[in-house]
């Protein structure tokens, strides 16, 4: 096993107090946020970046997670987003991209993490797959008026947009890039991800 860095163990704490209210952040950009912060605040103490460390205690680390918890608060942290309401209507066709979109973005994940984290990964996009399906399958059998959309709880689609947007950066930035996926095709990969992910923006900021 290699040895586990002090940045390993300050992500796991980033990750875990997300997690608990059912968030989710891949590990570089976990370690880049705290990388920052280390860096901000060697900056302000004019210190080195070792010494600067020492003032990023695990509980430090986790208030750093509530306070993104707070500002994620359209996404409604640890909610039954099944249970909230429906308010905005999205097009069958749109989310049926949008689904082909969460699987390609789960990819990208996926070959970004360590395999013991894969778990995790599979069940963070698939719990968003899964709502997904059910909406639209509910929706099919139940409305009487227009069945060619679907109302979808705002906090949802949002959390589906971050999701892909954050998978486009992780392909923009150069990070690994799913099996059979060729380099050529990182920059339109990314793209895509993003243009689906401001997509899912727009509709909830309209409706």
């Amino acid at each position: 096993m290699p040895r586990r860095t002090w940045l390993d163990q300050k992500v796991d704490a980033l990750l875990e107090e997300l997690a608990a209210s059912g968030m989710d952040l891949d590990r570089q950009r976990a370690g880049e946020l705290i990388t920052d912060r280390v860096r901000a605040v060697a900056a302000l103490m004019r210190v080195t970046a070792p010494t600067a460390r020492k003032y990023l205690d695990e509980e430090t680390v986790r208030d750093m997670a509530r306070r993104m918890l707070s500002e994620f608060a359209a996404e409604q942290p640890g909610a039954d987003l099944l249970e909230v309401p429906r308010t905005v209507p999205v097009p069958l066709v749109f989310v049926g991209i949008i689904v082909a979109a969460l699987a390609g973005a789960m990819q990208v994940r996926a070959a970004n993490e360590p395999s013991d984290r894969l778990g995790g990964v599979v069940a963070t996009y698939g719990q968003m797959l899964s709502g997904f399906g059910q909406i639209t399958a509910g929706a099919a059998s139940s409305q009487a008026g227009n069945s060619a959309q679907a109302m979808f709880p705002p906090a949802l689609l949002r959390r589906a947009a971050r999701y892909l947007g954050n998978a486009a950066d992780l392909a923009a930035s150069g990070g690994n890039l799913p099996d059979g996926v060729p380099e050529a095709a990182r920059g339109e990969l990314a793209a895509a991800l993003r243009r689906d992910a401001d997509g899912l923006i727009t509709v909830t900021a309209t409706a």
